[in-house]
């Protein structure tokens, strides 16, 4: 099996590379029977991948550890769900899994274009297609599922147990269907850089696959952000960890880059800015792919040092390289509609002034990411880059972003005056400030900083509703001129919705943020049935460890009631697990709270001999359950633009060569 399974990534990688050089000599002859080939042979590759991912499937379902990949990452003992999610919890697995997604991406992007496309569909096809073929080729060298054992073991070893959790079992797939998805803006660009300019078909395509990719980026930052705040037991979900960041880069660029396209859509301009950040978003997600597979950074999300690294960093060079040379020799053939436009006070000027804190945003985390690196490279010293750094940006980063948010939304385009925007700006500052009154006591959520972070944390919740109200005040205006003509509203506005929807979205989640953070912090001993008030809670330590089994996990549990004054608000299991596959004891920790904040607790440890004692850290962290909040009313704006028909783009068309039949 494992031969056939090998034998049919061969056959992948030499379709991808057929289809490469058919579409390569489509577009130089404009023949459509060669791209026709080149759809067939992606689509070709993509079944036989398929094909070969059941093959891996099937080995790990039924136990057959004479496959490498399966002895490494599965046994007989674990539970059905992980044993299909064991699939991409290794380097391999996770390179295949990324591997299948850019080809399905791939084909659906060949079938699915419209007329306006078609006469760059063979640079598009040409683009992918080397991409993928490439991806193939690591897959049969260094990246080998398909190795076999010397001799087939009667016992897996087991996957990683830190990864048998829900939430690490959908972030995977997720972070790399947001990665593949941003291929297509990437081979649109080129696309366009070679032919030499943009159609409405163009911008509407570009921005569809923008928009997924920025649904699914989000999602999974964040439900990778909660793996680590259920599973890892120091009550964070983000701590500026490289392997973070290199997953946060991508969707900067594509925020960039679909605010870029707002203003394309609209005026005709900023084209050759939206080339070079649909290359760069693509970039970054091989260059984050490079970072967590080269060994290069020590990460608690990173894979073991691999021969595969040094392979990335030459593709990514190679990839950057050759998108210059593209972009440095077709640019000039691509012109705004308006040569002479003035860019006033108005709603693209506010734009610009977004993306200009984005991009330099995404520049101070890529520098604060890659400057360990380098400096190690050069000096053999690493100089660790910690949180602090980050920090100190990004509250700044964020209050501009609310400001420009809510000043550009109250804005026209090309209208060079604030019109009634000012007045607006003194209405929404005088109803901010109650609510501001009110969420902060609400929240509690000044207890344990100085008072300049304090002067900080209020400054950044007033901003933040007096943004909201500039938000709403922009919709009810909208809503205002409709004059109850509602289906007219909704079939003409989804992507003002939906944007409005994703802004309000962000909003939540820099309240969340705001929030401390880990909150207060304790720790404490109990013994059993003794009471303790920590941090305002009554905490009792109910009997004695608990000793169970789930699945393949033994656990020591840990009940304990907590009150407040005196009434029962919740009852609690911290736990410590322990895998047949592993000897250390993992955290399995107790939240529990409502939206204002949440209660976390750790088992850090307990008496192994009668379980009547244990140690516990408590953590109360306000505001956190914003940020989870946040992820799914930000999803919910994307996906309500997405199903927009953006009729208001009014970018220059081009007349589309015809094809030869021959």
């Amino acid at each position: 099996m494992a031969n056939y399974g090998f034998f049919l990534l061969f056959l992948c990688s030499a379709s991808c590379l057929y289809g490469f050089a058919a579409s390569l000599a489509a577009a130089k002859w404009r023949n459509r029977r060669l791209f026709q080939s080149a759809r067939f042979a992606a689509t070709a590759s993509g079944v036989l991948s398929l094909i070969a991912c059941g093959f891996v499937w099937y080995a790990i379902l039924n136990h057959d550890f004479s496959l490498y990949y399966a002895y490494k990452n599965s046994s007989t003992d674990l539970p059905f769900f992980y044993k299909i999610t064991a699939f991409w919890s290794s380097l391999e697995g996770s390179h295949m899994l990324w591997t299948v997604f850019l080809n399905i991406c791939t084909v659906v992007c060949l079938w699915t274009f419209s007329k306006d496309n078609e006469h760059i569909m063979p640079y598009v096809g040409a683009s992918l297609l080397v991409v993928l073929g490439w991806m193939y080729y690591l897959a049969i060298t260094h990246s080998d599922i398909f190795a076999v054992t010397p001799v087939a073991a009667a016992e897996g070893r087991g996957m990683n147990t830190l990864l048998q959790n829900p939430y690490m079992a959908i972030h995977p797939p997720m972070l790399f269907v947001g990665y593949t998805t941003l291929a297509v803006p990437f081979a649109y660009s080129i696309a366009a850089l070679c032919y030499g300019d943009v159609t409405e078909g163009w911008l509407k395509t570009v921005r569809r696959w923008s928009l997924i990719s920025w649904c699914f980026l989000t999602a999974a930052i964040i439900l990778g952000g909660r793996w680590a705040y259920v599973e890892l037991g120091w009550a964070g979900y983000w701590a500026w960890d490289p392997v973070e960041n290199s997953s946060f880069l991508p969707w900067l660029l594509v925020t960039s880059l679909l605010h870029c396209l707002l203003v394309q859509g609209q005026l005709g301009q900023l084209k050759r800015l939206t080339f070079v950040l649909a290359i760069l978003s693509f970039f970054l997600t091989f260059f984050g792919t490079f970072i967590t597979r080269s060994g290069v950074i020590t990460s608690v999300h990173s894979f073991a040092e691999s021969p595969i690294g040094p392979s990335y960093l030459l593709f990514i060079s190679g990839l950057l390289l050759a998108s210059s040379l593209i972009y440095g020799f077709r640019a000039y053939l691509v012109l705004p509609t308006d040569t002479g436009k003035v860019w006033g006070v108005s709603k693209e000027s506010a734009v610009v002034v977004c993306l200009l804190i984005l991009l330099s945003f995404a520049a101070i985390v890529f520098v604060g990411t890659i400057f360990p690196i380098v400096s190690e490279t050069i000096t053999k010293q690493r100089i660790s880059i910690q949180a602090p750094y980050f920090n100190a940006f990004a509250p700044y980063v964020g209050f501009g972003l609310i400001v420009t948010i809510a000043i550009g939304n109250l804005l026209r385009y090309q209208a060079n005056n604030f019109g009634e925007s000012l007045k607006v700006f003194v209405y929404a500052t005088v109803i901010a400030l109650p609510i501001t009154g009110l969420f902060a006591w609400q929240a509690d959520i000044f207890d344990t900083v100085s008072p300049f972070n304090k002067g900080i944390q209020l400054a950044g919740v007033q901003l933040i509703f007096w943004c909201a109200v500039c938000l709403s005040w922009d919709l009810l205006l909208r809503i205002k001129m409709i004059r109850g003509h509602w289906t007219l509203f909704f079939s003409r506005n989804r992507a003002f919705l939906g944007a409005y929807i994703a802004h309000m979205g962000a909003l939540v989640m820099i309240l969340g943020f705001l929030g401390n953070y880990r909150g207060l912090e304790q720790e404490v001993s109990l013994n059993a049935d003794e009471v303790k008030s920590v941090l305002g809670y009554e905490l009792k330590f109910v009997s004695g460890i608990e000793v169970s089994k789930v699945d393949n996990v033994r656990l020591f549990t840990a009940p304990i009631e907590v009150s407040q004054q005196g009434r029962l608000i919740a009852r609690m299991k911290p736990a410590r697990s322990l895998y047949p596959t592993s000897k250390d004891l993992l955290n399995e920790i107790a939240v529990d709270g409502g939206i204002w904040r949440d209660l976390y607790i750790v088992l850090k440890d307990f008496d192994r001999n009668q379980g009547k004692q244990i140690v516990i850290q408590i953590n109360v962290n306000p505001t956190v359950r914003f940020v989870w909040l946040a992820t799914i009313i930000m999803v919910i704006g994307g996906l309500v633009a997405l199903s927009d028909a953006y009729r208001g783009d009014r970018s220059r068309d081009v007349i589309a060569g015809k094809w030869e039949t021959g």
